[in-house]
């Protein structure tokens, strides 16, 4: 049943809407909402047609992330919609689900995932290196999208400060702009809240780990219109790579502010700070994947150099979220965040393995870059009726300003004896002498949603026009390189949901990403262009299902194809030209929840067939792309138990297959698949709690990842951590 609210003539006049519009408040039982923590809305009170009008019937809805399965998100749409009525694959991973996980890096919280992969799940400070569906994706924050610099100075992610996090696989450029074919990785901050829980934890472990973190807040005044929540974590800790370190200090005050229930104003700031390295240590296949005449190179072997490696990243940002309810069912949302970088890399790379198969020879790099990025996303969302069809209407506009300076210096390094190592002294590159560039960057993008259903029929409609533009500086020629594009991308799904649960949909959708630098005839790239199909099913119990209703399972296919791909100018090796292509078809099934008897599953399986479809090099035509598997599956089971009214205790357990992946391009040898076991267990009395998570548990020695002959990386060994907590 609809519940049918006052019509508003003044939005109709404003909006310039037909007169015959209904606009309907939607009762959470047919069309459930779920309160993403970027939009808090509080819903008033609803009257009911089979009741008096002075009787008001009020429904209170919270966001729950006390399980796996997260009622909704709007990283799809973006605005508030459950799981199962999204035509696209997306899962939402809870903070519940990183906890269990003891989710340490961004990598790590995406484990388990269907269609995700992290390259080996190297334990890297880096950043996060990784694919979906063949492709690396766009990270962004709170909705708008982090800086997007060279990845080894990308913005950092601490789970920590998350609420969830939501994995979008495939194109999503109609909502989002220019980004990657794959898919997109959005983080949710931690807001203040009513009742807010605080905690503080206490972690050691493998690799000397030693940190400390805490999340609290509340009230700042009587009438709790004005809240404050404070994360913080700090860490001292080494990695199984020798020398390599991974320390951090990190902070992300909030302030909420609430007049009434139709204002949401929060102010959101973070500071942190990453002192660490490369655990990608760049080895020869000889000695990692196969035995040298010498043996095996030891796992923890450092190619780099102890008195030169540095990995320092300053970040911080600071923005805000703002919602207000005009009506019952028209809401403006305005987002934006400012974010610096200042980050110093110092390391030595290997050039090649000599002959005798035990001397590498080695580059040192220097690099630094400054980098600033504003975005601000505005949309407004409109809910109505025509006849018996219900619509929610999108629209908005954001602006993206990114700058960054980079500067790179690289010099020959003193050749390493990989079995019997001196350490002799680097001689510094001179700084910004093999790169000097200024980059500035922007994007206006302006898009529409329409969300429709009829009987039982959901359709999604999204349109978006971005302007870009974009100026390189070369400091070092004076040249200048500038381009401007602009490109329309959309996306249309239909999904029919039956009363027993099963929702079979299908998508397409298209993608954009805009090419810095010029052909040999000095024309600017153009923006690579990416088109995805994909057709599945979403299953969820409906309400009283014996077996359980908290529990989702989505199978789909998907075939997505990128065109104007740079490859090798075959005239002039030393320019690229965009005749090249890649695609990625396959199948992926994923289960979260909970299943009968309290069990508590995650469950996924890929199979997906990433290709160069189109290249100037003949040797790499229909060619695997190094370090992408082509098979994954994961699953992973937990119970509770309660043994007394204030103790609790749980075990689970997990298993991560990875299938063999290209070593090299063109293949030349293959990383053989991997295998790798995952424990938990917790006990809990009251408020205090000991949790214990263990990751690879069975030791297994395995190479992560290979992107050429003298670039693997071994894979971390066992590691076990121990946090203590208290919570109240």
């Amino acid at each position: 049943m609809r519940v049918r609210s006052c019509l508003i003539p003044c939005a109709t006049v404003l909006l310039g809407l037909p007169s015959g519009l209904v606009f309907a408040q939607e009762p959470e039982q047919e069309r459930p909402r779920h309160h993403h923590a970027l939009e808090r809305p509080q819903k008033p009170a609803l009257r009911s047609g089979h009741e008096s009008q002075s009787k008001e019937e009020r429904l209170e809805v919270r966001a729950s992330h006390v399980g796996l399965l997260a009622a909704g998100g709007n990283a799809a749409t973006k605005t508030s919609t459950p799981l199962e009525d999204v035509p696209q694959n997306l899962t939402v991973i809870t903070q519940a689900r990183m906890t269990m996980l003891n989710a340490r890096s961004l990598g790590e919280a995406v484990r388990y995932a269907a269609g995700v992969s992290d390259y080996g799940s190297k334990d890297d400070p880096r950043g996060y290196f990784g694919t979906i569906r063949g492709f690396t994706p766009d990270i962004y924050l709170d909705g708008t999208r982090t800086p997007d610099a060279t990845t080894s100075f990308s913005y950092s992610i601490e789970p920590w400060g998350l609420e969830e996090m939501d994995v979008l696989r495939g194109a999503s450029s109609a909502l989002y702009g220019s980004g990657q074919l794959g898919g997109i990785i959005n983080a949710v901050s931690k807001r203040p809240r009513l009742n807010q829980q605080n905690q503080v934890t206490f972690q050691t472990g493998s690799y000397s780990r030693v940190q400390g973190a805490a999340d609290v807040g509340g009230a700042l005044n009587a009438s709790k219109t004005l809240l404050w929540r404070f994360n913080g974590l700090i860490r001292k800790s080494d990695t199984y790579a020798k020398n390599i370190k991974n320390n951090e200090i990190y902070v992300a005050p909030s302030v909420s502010w609430r007049p009434d229930s139709k204002t949401d104003f929060t102010i959101l700031a973070s500071y942190e700070q990453v002192d660490g390295g490369s655990t990608s240590q760049f080895l020869p296949a000889d000695g990692t994947l196969y035995a040298s005449p010498y043996g095996y190179i030891a796992r923890n072997f450092l190619n780099s150099d102890a008195d030169f490696d540095v990995y320092s990243k300053r970040q911080a940002s600071i923005g805000y979220s703002f919602t207000r309810h005009l009506t019952p069912n028209w809401t403006i949302s305005q987002n934006m965040r400012y974010a610096h970088i200042d980050a110093s890399y110092r390391y030595v790379t290997a050039v090649a393995l000599s002959a005798d198969q035990r001397t590498l020879t080695r580059q040192a790099l220097l690099q630094s870059s400054n980098y600033n990025n504003v975005t601000l996303d505005t949309r407004s969302d409109l809910k109505f009726r025509t006849g018996a069809v219900h619509h929610e209407l999108l629209t908005g506009v954001d602006f993206r300003s990114d700058f960054m300076a980079f500067r790179r210096g690289q010099k020959t390094a003193p050749s390493l004896d990989l079995y019997n190592p001196v350490y002799n002294p680097i001689s510094w590159p001179t700084y910004g002498t093999t790169t000097n560039t200024n980059e500035t960057e922007t994007q206006t993008g302006l898009y529409a949603q329409e969300q429709a259903d009829w009987h039982r029929f959901y359709l999604t409609l999204s349109g978006r026009e971005d302007f870009t533009q974009s100026l390189t500086v070369n400091n070092l020629t004076g040249g200048k390189t500038p381009q401007q594009n602009n490109a329309f991308t959309g996306r249309v799904g239909l999904l029919y949901k039956s009363s027993i649960g099963l929702a079979p949909y299908v998508s397409y959708a298209t993608s954009f990403q805009p090419q810095v630098g010029t052909t040999r005839e000095n024309a600017a790239f153009v923006p690579t262009r990416g088109r995805q199909i994909e057709a599945g099913l979403k299953y969820k119990p409906p309400h009283g299902t014996p077996w359980g209703e908290d529990f989702m399972l989505t199978a789909d296919f998907f075939n997505l194809v990128e065109s104007n791909v740079l490859t090798t100018d075959p005239t002039d090796s030393t320019y690229d030209i965009q005749t090249g292509e890649q695609r990625t078809r396959g199948f992926e099934a994923e289960g979260v929840g909970r299943l009968p008897y309290k069990i508590d599953i995650l469950a996924s399986f890929t199979y997906q067939d990433p290709r160069i479809t189109k290249t100037t090099v003949a040797a790499q035509k229909n060619q695997r792309p190094v370090a992408i598997p082509s098979h994954m599956a994961s699953l992973f089971l937990k119970r509770d138990f309660h043994l007394t009214r204030n103790w609790v205790t749980g075990l689970g357990g997990g298993v991560r297959y990875t299938g063999n992946t290209a070593g090299a391009l063109p293949a030349t040898f293959t990383v053989p698949s991997q295998v790798v076991w995952d424990l938990q267990a917790h006990i809990d009395y009251q408020r205090f709690g000991i949790q214990f998570n263990g990751t690879n548990i069975t030791n297994r020695h395995y190479v992560a990842a290979c992107t050429r002959s003298v670039a693997c990386a071994w894979a971390p060994g066992r590691a076990v951590f121990v946090t203590l907590s208290y919570r109240w």
